[in-house]
């Protein structure tokens, strides 16, 4: 079986949901619809979420077991919340300045909680103390100049030092806690995006797992001298995901480009593989160990794994809450753990009886991550990381909420109805109103995520960004109506999809030359026209050279074709593909990005072409190619049914409202 758990994989941030998808009873919120003209902001959308991708249970402190797990916030700060294993018991929430969320939580010896973040876009990963005995949170600083995700932090058994892993650069820093020194132990495999995980022995031996291509496990010296590597046990590519020890066994959890979750059990005094357990599904992989008992998550099912004779018997609990299980370890004979959407679940194993706790963090706002009008003439907007669909209507100020997808990509009205993009797995849904109807899922084809979507005629057309460690996206055709598709990989070899336009039987595609890697293939982005009723390419051209992305296409009301760059703005000719004309509007650093796929939205309308770039909205007069700067920073644009254009940044919502235009 495919694992949800797969999906936690990103290249970015990575955490989406797969969540149930039928659609809850929505939440309605009134408020006055905008007047007059010019930017007004319109608040929030109801997006909110507790998700918790970094966990760690304290399970001896002084004051009864604590579960730590830190809330993502879309403009921050994260909080810590910090709740009672055995009954779920809000203590405390605190914030955590600086940091958007977090996927390492560790607690030392001392009790004293260890966490690494992530950061806004583009600044740098941050590292946190909290110490219980004052109730305080200390901003440790930035562990390693220049990395902007800490993924894993784990204390020595002694408590003298934390260890952590980051990207972009896979690096393993050491954290003195008697000093407060930081050393950068630098990248253990050269070329090696992500330290994914790390497990440290009693000895002090580190392990730290890499991605997102070999899966080494690399053997560390406590000073951060390599010993050894250990090749995986699997073929392909992916990650070493999750690492834990386990007696004289080195548990890894794989996640590969698959979307397989193998375990491999590694016996460090033989130095070979013992075994291989398909589909391990849950985070902090020997939580669960008591003896030579693993209690680990399959099939969305609680097993027992016994590492001796490397037998697995199901045990019939499937409540976690949702997300992806994560086993933290023993409260005497009951087992906790959480799910990624906040709630703590216990397992006793005496009575083989679990419970899922209820949810007491406090829900955070969600980002906007896409935004389109609808076929009701609704702005929809789909959440970041925990996902959910909100919908404003311009008319009335009303809006409407749909929790149960994930995040989406991208969306398009197609024949009076929503059509939603979900990463991981580049999923495609389709939306009535009422219900989500899962059409395709590109797993097979090691797609995440479908950014670009457009109507074309009879069908619905979308393009793809690949899985980490992969190349190549994917040009899509569906056909609502017979269920037909036509799904056509690297048609421009090694890039991605990232605009799509249409026009009298042909799409338009652009392209970036960077997938679930950090090196571009080629050295500049690709636009194509291909024509749906031959299936053939009609032309193929790099239309700013130098470009490694080129963004979102449109046209305007005579018929010519636009395209946006983060530095560029061009004009082609549809017949041909020739360039007709370019404007460089700003700079862009292309020597040192390791990813841009998707940075600029563009729409026609009222006369004018508008665009969204590098954070900012320019009305763009045509004839000059000229920009005007509206309003800085947006992440999203769109035009709405009723003329005026809406925004979003981070969680906030606003129109730009065009009167006499």
């Amino acid at each position: 079986m495919r694992s949800r758990l797969a999906a936690l994989v990103t290249a970015f941030l990575l955490i989406p949901l797969i969540l149930p998808l039928a659609a809850g009873p929505a939440q309605a919120v009134r408020q006055a619809p905008p007047s007059g003209c010019g930017l007004q902001a319109l608040g929030t959308l109801p997006l909110t979420g507790a998700t918790t991708a970094g966990t760690a249970l304290d399970a001896d402190h002084p004051d009864g077991p604590r579960v730590y797990s830190v809330t993502s916030s879309a403009s921050g700060p994260a909080q810590l919340g910090i709740r009672d294993a055995r009954d779920g018991r809000l203590i405390a929430e605190r914030p955590l300045p600086g940091a958007l969320g977090s996927w390492a939580v560790t607690v030392a010896p001392d009790h004293s909680v260890y966490v690494g973040t992530y950061p806004l876009s583009p600044a740098q990963a941050r590292f946190y103390r909290y110490r219980p005995d004052t109730d305080q949170v200390t901003d440790l600083g930035v562990p390693i100049a220049g990395e902007t995700f800490v993924w894993t932090v784990a204390a020595t058994p002694d408590g003298s030092a934390v260890y952590g892993g980051t990207s972009p650069s896979g690096k393993v820093f050491r954290y003195d806690t008697a000093s407060g020194a930081v050393t950068d132990l630098g990248s253990p495999v050269p070329g090696e995006q992500y330290i994914r995980d790390l497990a440290i022995a009693d000895d002090g031996t580190v392990y730290a797992g890499v991605g997102a291509a070999s899966m080494k496990v690399v053997v560390l010296a406590p000073d951060g001298t390599t010993r050894k590597i250990i090749d995986p046990p699997i073929e392909g590519k992916g990650y070493a995901y999750d690492l834990d020890l386990a007696g004289r066994y080195l548990l890894v959890r794989y996640v590969t480009t698959t979307s397989t979750n193998p375990m491999g059990v590694y016996d460090t005094a033989r130095g070979v593989w013992k075994d291989v357990v398909d589909d391990v599904d849950n985070l902090t992989v020997g939580g669960g160990r008591h003896g030579q008992q693993l209690y680990l998550w399959q099939d969305d099912e609680l097993a027992r794994y016994d590492l001796t004779s490397g037998k697995l018997v199901k045990l019939g609990f499937t409540e976690f809450g949702g997300g992806a299980a994560r086993t933290l370890g023993w409260v005497g004979h009951t087992l906790v753990g959480t799910g990624s959407t906040g709630r703590i679940w216990n397992y006793d194993r005496k009575t083989g009886e679990g419970r899922l706790l209820p949810g007491t963090l406090t829900g955070q706002p969600v980002s906007i991550r896409s935004m389109t009008t609808g076929p009701d003439g609704r702005i929809y907007a789909g959440g970041f990381f925990t996902g959910g669909l909100a919908a404003y209507d311009p008319a009335t100020g009303q809006t409407q909420s749909w929790p149960d997808i994930g995040q989406s990509e991208g969306l398009v009205t197609h024949k009076g109805k929503l059509y939603l993009g979900v990463y991981p797995g580049a999923r495609i849904y389709e939306f009535d109103g009422t219900a989500f109807k899962q059409l395709l899922d590109l797993r097979d084809q090691e797609q995440d995520r479908p950014f670009a979507m457009v109507s074309a005629g009879e069908w619905l057309a979308f393009g793809t960004v690949p899985k980490v460690g992969t190349v190549g996206g994917v040009l899509g055709l569906y056909d609502p109506a017979t269920g037909r598709k036509v799904i056509k990989r690297n048609i421009v070899p090694g890039h991605s999809i990232v605009g799509l336009a249409y026009r009298d039987g042909v799409l338009y595609g652009t392209t970036s030359a960077f997938g679930g890697v950090g090196v571009p293939q080629g050295d500049a982005a690709q636009m194509f026209a291909y024509d749906i009723a031959t299936d053939s390419v009609k032309w193929q051209t790099a239309p700013v050279p130098g470009d490694l992305a080129l963004g979102s296409i449109t046209f305007d009301d005579a018929g010519r074709l636009w395209g946006l760059t983060p530095d560029a703005l061009f004009e082609v000719d549809p017949a041909t593909g020739q360039t007709l004309r370019t404007a460089k509007h700003q700079t862009y650093p292309w020597q040192s990005q390791t990813q841009v796929w998707l940075d600029t939205n563009i729409e026609f309308h009222a006369g004018a072409l508008w665009g969204k770039v590098q954070g900012k909205v320019y009305r763009i007069d045509r004839a000059a190619m000229k920009f005007t700067l509206i309003t800085r920073p947006i992440s999203n644009l769109v035009k709405g049914a009723d003329g005026h254009l809406y925004l979003s940044r981070t969680e906030n919502f606003s129109t730009y409202r065009l009167c006499g235009s």
